[in-house]
């Protein structure tokens, strides 16, 4: 590729695109080990056998088709909303109502509760990549990059509190999460 090869375009396709499949097909494995540097799907070798490349695509179409199927419906002020469970960061209670916040940047305000907090995001609970982290949070698993004694650290460097009473139980789900390749 003139100008810039294709590990450098993965990375720069990584800052505007977390989420996209990226498949190298090259005829150098030189830079096999640089490719997890951008999350890479697969790295095929030419010449290339047809049973890899389908094996690498139907992968990547169950991973979709898994994403896909993963959305949680909350009631929010505007109406009912499905939401991608791998984009909700954390659940947190504002006011008597539960702002969802979205990789991205995006924040969804929920209606005014009625009930308790926990109760209004079981949706969310019931997937095993969220987790209750205090009386007011829940966060998705996915996006805690570290866990220390000011709570939460999340990827883009927002912190969220751990109750001591829910701080063990918190700790031992994120690590068998990620323990267990984050599914």
């Amino acid at each position: 590729m003139p100008g810039q090869n294709g590990i450098e375009l993965g990375v720069s396709i990584r800052k505007y695109d977390q989420g996209g499949h990226i498949v190298y097909l090259t005829a150098s494995p030189d830079y096999a080990v640089d490719s997890y540097r951008t999350r890479a799907s697969d790295y095929l070798l030419k010449p290339l056998d047809r049973r890899s490349l389908f094996r690498s695509l139907d992968g990547i179409l169950e991973n979709l088709t898994r994403k896909r199927q993963d959305f949680v419906t909350i009631k929010a002020k505007d109406g009912l909303r499905r939401l991608p469970i791998h984009r909700v960061i954390c659940g947190e209670l504002v006011r008597r109502c539960v702002h969802y916040h979205l990789a991205g940047g995006s924040v969804i305000e929920g209606m005014s509760l009625r009930g308790a907090f926990q109760d209004a995001v079981e949706p969310l609970l019931a997937h095993r990549r969220f987790v209750l982290c205090a009386t007011s949070f829940c966060v998705n698993l996915s996006f805690v990059e570290m866990i220390d004694s000011s709570g939460l650290r999340l990827a883009g460097g927002r912190v969220l509190p751990v109750s001591r009473a829910l701080r063990a139980e918190v700790t031992r789900r994120w690590l068998d999460y990620h323990l267990e390749g984050g599914i």
